[in-house]
């Protein structure tokens, strides 16, 4: 195998020839550049530019339009988070004075025939149930419950800004 050319040994283990995959790559790379709006036009008949309007000439798919979307990002939280001691919750009856809003509980548990999760709506009066699978997490299962909150709240479409979720945590 030493002797034989590139070529040939690409053919045999249907490889396509390397310089046809750099110009794929290439085209690729301008396509993605131009549909983002990232290509600049300073000289467009040198350097690197002219690549592009050599594919546009070459090839009409580059002249279309895409249905291609910058991503934006939002780090501002709609939310606060409050966390709140056991006896907080305990020591009056209703929702501790610093809640306001709505209150959902959520948890999980993990028992010997699968696992749970639950969800309640203590503002609502809304009860869910889910059986999940018994080689679930408790963690997995916890993290489902506060999901499933988390749609449930959503679903309901209230005006309310304020949510409390206390779930119950093991170690």
């Amino acid at each position: 195998m030493r002797t034989t050319p590139a070529n040939a040994v690409e053919a045999l283990i249907c490889l396509l020839p390397q310089d046809l995959v750099v110009q794929s790559e290439g085209r690729s790379a301008v396509h993605q550049l131009l549909s983002l709006g990232c290509w600049s036009y300073l000289h467009p008949s040198r350097g690197h530019s002219s690549i592009l309007m050599r594919f546009q000439q070459s090839d009409p798919i580059f002249n279309m339009g895409v249905d291609v979307m910058r991503p934006a990002y939002n780090f501002e939280p709609q939310y606060t988070v409050t966390m709140l001691t056991r006896e907080d919750w305990t020591k009056a009856t209703g929702a501790p004075p610093a809640v306001k809003g709505l209150v959902w509980f959520a948890d999980g548990s993990k028992m010997r025939e699968g696992t749970g999760a639950g969800v309640y709506g203590q503002s609502v009066g809304r009860r869910l149930s889910f059986f999940l699978s018994r080689y679930a997490t408790v963690f997995q299962v916890d993290i489902y419950a506060i999901l499933a909150c988390a749609y449930e709240i959503q679903s309901q479409n209230t005006p309310e800004k304020y949510v409390s979720a206390p779930t119950v945590w093991r170690s």
